[in-house]
């Protein structure tokens, strides 16, 4: 469906989301996009709209001073554009060779690593994005919100450039803005994090592990993690399952630390999304993720790798805004 909107590639290559851009094109009629997307509106059945306002108990969205209809379209438009950027951006990320946006000819000098995985120290970050040369990119979303990735991003270039650290980062397919048309859209979010009881990890000899599920049905259902000891390290691993109905847009946001006992430091880490089919989630939910079922199931991306040795205040920073919105972890870390 979302193939079939004159409106989709300019929200999938913008800076904007659909969730503002829609209502703010339907409202300037000099807009570039504005009769494409009254051409949209006029094109979409009528009956699969009211279906989809009615399923999702949308009505309370719904202002009775201006047109109703109207805005049953935007509520669906909405969705229909955001699912169709996240199935098509789950479906470039999986490509071994010749994957956005390292195609594009502004990149191509650009050195990637076996998991599409380039330096950060390849950009200017002064932007605020990642530029190289008169463009700029950004980190990829890790779920279909298309600012999932701005929190740990912001994190990422701040650690560094305060601490040098080189991060390996996997750029989103779809953006890339010339350096003097950047102008991306600001939040705030109050992420913090205290350290757990490290010295006690210093001398763990079993897994401990947990569980966290989510009655919020507008959240993600499962959240699991486990540090696994052995002689010398404590490995750490977090997954965010989504639900069964979403894999087809979504993937789970997985993390993934190594803590070294004799120092008391970490010593690598790195966030991936990780993708399954309709089997592969059906099975994995019967699973924890410490369990040895999990580990060759769905397909791993990447988003982002340090091999450099951090603190703990540095990798719960890393963790907490990599599973943002997740306030189970978030707790966890407090």
């Amino acid at each position: 469906m979302h193939k079939n909107l004159r409106i989709f590639n300019f929200f999938k290559n913008s800076l904007e989301d659909a969730f503002f851009g829609v209502e703010d094109i339907l409202s300037n009629e000099e807009h570039e996009q504005h009769n494409n997307l009254l051409l949209d509106i006029k094109d979409l059945n009528k009956n699969l709209i009211e279906r989809y306002i009615q399923v999702n108990n949308f009505e309370r969205h719904i202002s009775r001073d201006r047109d109703i209809y109207l805005q049953k379209c935007v509520i669906y438009l909405i969705e229909i554009i955001q699912k169709g950027i996240a199935i098509e951006r789950l479906n470039e990320l999986q490509k071994k060779k010749s994957s956005l946006p390292y195609k594009l000819e502004n990149l191509k000098s650009l050195i990637i690593n076996e998991n599409n995985l380039t330096s950060i120290k390849n950009f200017d970050l002064t932007i605020g994005g990642y530029r190289y040369n008169d463009f700029v990119y950004q980190l990829t979303p890790m779920i279909n919100g298309s600012n999932s990735s701005y929190w740990i991003s912001q994190t990422i270039s701040s650690l560094a450039k305060s601490k040098k650290l080189d991060f390996q980062i996997r750029l989103d397919p779809f953006i890339e803005v010339h350096y003097k048309e950047y102008f991306p859209i600001g939040y705030k979010m109050t992420i913090y994090g205290k350290p757990l009881d490290w010295e006690r990890l210093r001398t763990l000899r079993e897994d401990e592990h947990g569980r966290w599920m989510n009655d919020d049905l507008s959240n993600n259902n499962i959240t699991d993690f486990v540090w696994r000891p052995n002689e010398k390290e404590v490995h750490f691993t977090c997954e965010e399952l989504p639900k069964s109905n979403e894999i087809e847009y979504r993937g789970s946001r997985y993390f993934h630390a190594i803590f070294d006992k004799k120092t008391g430091e970490v010593i690598h880490c790195d966030g991936a999304i990780r993708m399954y089919n309709q089997d592969e989630i059906e099975y994995r939910m019967k699973y924890h993720v410490r369990n040895p079922e999990v580990i060759k199931i769905g397909k791993r991306i990447k988003v982002f790798q340090l091999d450099d040795i951090i603190d703990q205040e540095t990798f719960v920073l890393l963790i907490t805004n990599y599973m943002v919105w997740n306030h189970d972890v978030l707790r966890y870390f407090n």
